[in-house]
Order: structure tokens, then C-alpha cells, then sequence
């Protein structure tokens, strides 16, 4: 039997996708273009600077007090994403504050999440009963369903960089939590401290396979910053480094793939373009970014998103610079959907 398409009118049509709706169907013939895009999903860029951000964590500190608060956190929300607390598509970041003599008690959830030490001293994050101490520079990682706590025992107020893989949970249906304490679980090499790992290059024997994330639990910017001092430069005289598992040499988490840029007083960045999407955080120095149209002036502390199929260059005014970045660049490569290009010398 032959169906009879011929010369359809439009409210014929309009019946037939009213028809389809009532039963959550929808036609593809006049929204495959939409649905297919020629390329990735384009969102602004956004920048939080810090002189803008300093000012409201000292309003939280003064009016939120850790007795009515999870975590004293504030979160960057991307306005591209209404009715969430999304950053980028992938990846959610905050700032997390902790005021002298203060703690945050243990939990634990399925959002793979990191710390990047922004200011202040004497706290630590106990990660799954590792005490990690908290210096400025820091990458300090809380996996996911690792229990985590923070305390302060110093003087200074302490601020740190909260990142987490929350929008990709959120849209996985996958988000477990739970208060703590609770007990320790055996996690092959990661119950080791960190001391005990990757030391002149060997590892001690142990259950290798028991994690899917690094047993590093932190990254010293002592040792981060020390390795990037030692790289020879690239072509465009970047410096960058990635933090590894040492296990593997794979991304430190599966979701969360870390990097840090150093650029010399003068550097630019050879322009660059990638599906996958990352948050910056400056560790040191000033400088400025170019994402498409856009340009960021940027100095410590400012955290800014680098939007995924945007021309990216970044460059250093001043004093050498340095760029904290976590991106979704191995999820996004094993999942077939990584592309990346760069502009022709």
C-alpha cells in the first residue's frame, strides 16, 4: 500500500504533530536542522573578577555562619543555564570560604569534585581520612563518594576555587549523598599517603585497578610550579603541564581533567579551538584572553569559562603568568566527541 503524501496542506500538518504530541512523539522533518548543528552549542564567555567576588565573600563570612550552612559556598552561575547552578554544560564551579577556627563536616557524593587553593593558610581537607594541607596554589581532590571534610586551624581567611563535574551528574540522573562520618573504605593505593606515591618515579606495590581516580590526592604548588619553571617552552613560548594520575598517566579523575599554563612576560598563545569546555583560575600574574570576539583582562584569583569551538589565545602583561585549568577534555576525547585545531604559525 502506497500512502498518499501529495500536496499535504499545513493544517493537515499541524494535526499530525498535534496528533503525535498527545503521544510524546515528535516529527524530525521540520526541526532536523535545529536538532543537527553545523557546529557545537555556542555560550558567552563569562569572567567573575575577583575585586568583584572578594567584596561578597566578605558579606557571606559576616552574615552566613557554618551552623546554617553545608559549605559557605558561592557558585558561579552561568546564565545560559536558567534554573541551574551550571557553569558550563559539563563542568560547575564555586568559590568555597572558611573563616578561622571554623570546619566543614565530612560528606560524600557521587560529584567528582577539586579544590584550588586561592588565599590563606593552616586549613586542611581530609579526603577519605588523608589530611591534604591547604597552601595557596594547591589542586586538592575530592573524588567521587570520597569522604571530605575541611578545618582551620590558622589565622587567615581561606578561600579556595570549588570545581565539580555537577551538570553532568545532574543530566546522568546520578547524584547520591550522605553526612558523614563514616568508615574508610579500601582504596587500594589511594589509602597511601601521598608521600608514599610516585616518589623518583616507582610506586609502591598495591591493588592498582581499586579507583578510577588518582590515589594523589594533592597536587603542591611548590612541585607544579617547579615542573613548569623546568618545561622547555613550545613554539609560542607557553609552558603547560598536566596533573596526572600516576598510576596511569591518565586525567586525574575520569570526568575532571586538569592542566596548568604558565605564560612568560610577553607570551601569546598560538590561537586555538576544542570541543571540550574548561574554567580557568589565575594563580599568578595578569594578562588578558581572547575567546572569539570577546577579551578578558585578568589578574589572581579571577575565574573566567573558555566556552568549547571558540579561537582561544591567551597572553601575559607583566610579570610571568599563570593559569589554573580544569576541563572535561578526556571525557570529552573518550567519548569520540574531542576536536581540536590550531592556527597556522
Amino acid at each position: 500500500m502506497t500512502a498518499n503524501v501529495a500536496n499535504p496542506t499545513p493544517s493537515q500538518q499541524a494535526g499530525l504533530v498535534e496528533a503525535l504530541a498527545e503521544h510524546h512523539v515528535q516529527p524530525l522533518w521540520d526541526r532536523y536542522k535545529t536538532l543537527n548543528t553545523r557546529e557545537p552549542q555556542y555560550y558567552e564567555p563569562m569572567i567573575w573578577p575577583w575585586e568583584v567576588m572578594e567584596k561578597l565573600v566578605e558579606r557571606a563570612c559576616n552574615e552566613v555562619s557554618m551552623e546554617e550552612a553545608e559549605r559557605r559556598a558561592l557558585l558561579f552561575c552561568h546564565p545560559a543555564f536558567p534554573g541551574t547552578v551550571f557553569t558550563t554544560p559539563t563542568l560547575s564551579g564555586a568559590l568555597q570560604v572558611l573563616e578561622p577556627g571554623e570546619s566543614a563536616h565530612a560528606h560524600r557524593h557521587t560529584l567528582a569534585a577539586l579544590r584550588l587553593v586561592m588565599e590563606g593558610d593552616g586549613a586542611e581537607t581530609i579526603t577519605d581520612g588523608k589530611v591534604c594541607p591547604m597552601i595557596p596554589g594547591d589542586l586538592i581532590l575530592t573524588p567521587a563518594w570520597a569522604w571530605h571534610e575541611h578545618r582551620h586551624n590558622g589565622t587567615k581567611r581561606m578561600v579556595w576555587f570549588d570545581g565539580l563535574d555537577y551538570p553532568l551528574s545532574r543530566f546522568y540522573g546520578t547524584v547520591f549523598f550522605e553526612v558523614g562520618p563514616g568508615p574508610i573504605p579500601d582504596r587500594g593505593l589511594a589509602n597511601m599517603a601521598d608521600e608514599a606515591l610516585s616518589v623518583a618515579g616507582v610506586l609502591p606495590d598495591g591493588d592498582k585497578d581499586a579507583v578510577p581516580y588518582s590515589p594523589l590526592f594533592r597536587y603542591p604548588w611548590s612541585q607544579v610550579s617547579q615542573a613548569l619553571s623546568a618545561l622547555i617552552p613550545a613554539r609560542d613560548g607557553s609552558r603547560l603541564v598536566r596533573y596526572t594520575n600516576p598510576v596511569d598517566g591518565g586525567p586525574v579523575m575520569p570526568t575532571i581533567d586538569c592542566y596548568a599554563l604558565r605564560l612568560d612576560d610577553g607570551v601569546r598563545t598560538t590561537p586555538a579551538r576544542s570541543t571540550a569546555t574548561a574554567m580557568a583560575v589565575v594563580i599568578e600574574g595578569e594578562g588578558e584572553t581572547r575567546i572569539g570576539e570577546r577579551t578578558f583582562t585578568w589578574k589572581k584569583n579571577d575565574v573566567f569559562t573558555l566556552p568549547r569551538w571558540q579561537w582561544i589565545e591567551h597572553s601575559s602583561t607583566g610579570a610571568p603568568a599563570t593559569l589554573f585549568l580544569m576541563t572535561d577534555r578526556e571525557l570529552t576525547k573518550r567519548i569520540g566527541h574531542l576536536r581540536e585545531e590550531k592556527a597556522q604559525d
